[in-house]
């Protein structure tokens, strides 16, 4: 552990100064024991060196880092003894939160970054998730998604990588992982778990300086991918790499998922100052499948898009 908090400090130093990359002073062992005997929790052990070791509250993703004041309350709504009950990794979440048993509040946990709106940033104190930071909204408008990092220095190192290489937009930040373009590759098209293959995928979406290959790479994987969700991904990241990426939406205009085919669909015209394009080849393929397109829905958005691009 002292090698990944070194690498942290390092990569904390290296910041430009407008990121004005400031953390508050770190908090001392006594001070961590009263807020784990007041709330009947023992904290992760990555966090409590974070906490003693680099910083308390401050610089960190959106808003920064919440200071200890702030983690009981919203977000994890003050029970952090209680167990939360989400496994990770069990299967991607999609839609909104209609888990009965949790109503808008999350048991075992803190809040460590307020992502504004109704949006938090959770780190899982107790129950089968500890130790992972978890993504959540207070009013269910989607249902709760584990980061992929393995625990709190993982997770807040990613966040430093993903600044100092200069990611394309770091609002994709929850929903990505960490690795170069070869790993996140392996993990796309050989990892057992659909979360870790999305999260892969997700992250190519804002890739700094990705490979010319990257486009049929993420042809292959699609081809080769079993989960929607996954396949939805891909198809966001496949729009990311330009021109050529969207000219290639054009395979999943057959997928046998009808949200996939009017993702595809919406992911083919670009978006510019004079509105949305559909370059002529792309107009075509959208025309020819809306001779045979049987889904009123999908159907719907294919018109949509024809009638509204130029």
């Amino acid at each position: 552990m002292d090698a990944r908090i070194t690498r942290i400090q390092a990569k904390l130093a290296a910041l430009p100064t407008a990121e004005k990359a400031v953390l508050g002073p770190v908090l001392t062992e006594t001070q961590i024991s009263d807020f784990e005997d007041a709330h009947d929790v023992r904290l992760p052990e990555e966090f409590r060196q974070f906490l003693t070791r680099i910083g308390h509250g401050g610089y960190g993703p959106t808003y920064g880092l919440l200071p200890m004041e702030q983690w009981v309350g919203p977000g994890g709504m003050g029970q952090p003894a209680e167990s939360f009950p989400i496994a990770p990794d069990v299967d991607v979440p999609t839609g909104p939160d209609d888990r009965g048993d949790l109503a808008g509040s999350f048991p075992g946990t803190i809040t460590v970054v307020y992502r504004g709106c109704s949006d938090f940033t959770l780190l899982v104190l107790t129950g089968p998730g500890r130790g992972r930071l978890v993504e959540v909204n207070a009013e269910g408008f989607f249902a709760p998604r584990f980061y992929a990092d393995s625990d709190f220095l993982s997770w807040y190192e990613r966040w430093l990588d993903f600044v100092l290489t200069r990611h394309r937009d770091l609002n994709w930040f929850a929903d990505q992982m960490a690795g170069n373009e070869d790993q996140l590759v392996a993990t796309l098209l050989d990892d057992e778990l659909p979360t870790r293959r999305r999260a892969a995928a997700y992250t190519f979406i804002t890739y700094p300086a990705p490979s010319a290959t990257l486009p049929s790479t993420l042809i292959r994987a699609l081809t080769a991918e079993t989960h929607p969700a996954v396949r939805e991904s891909i198809l966001r990241a496949l729009a990311a790499q330009g021109e050529h990426g969207r000219d290639l939406l054009t395979m999943a205009l057959a997928d046998p998922v009808t949200d996939v085919r009017s993702l595809a669909a919406v992911l083919m015209a670009t978006h510019t100052q004079q509105g949305r394009q559909l370059p002529t080849r792309r107009r075509e393929a959208l025309s020819r499948r809306l001779a045979y397109e049987t889904d009123d829905s999908v159907r719907e958005t294919i018109q949509r898009m024809l009638e509204h691009s130029t």
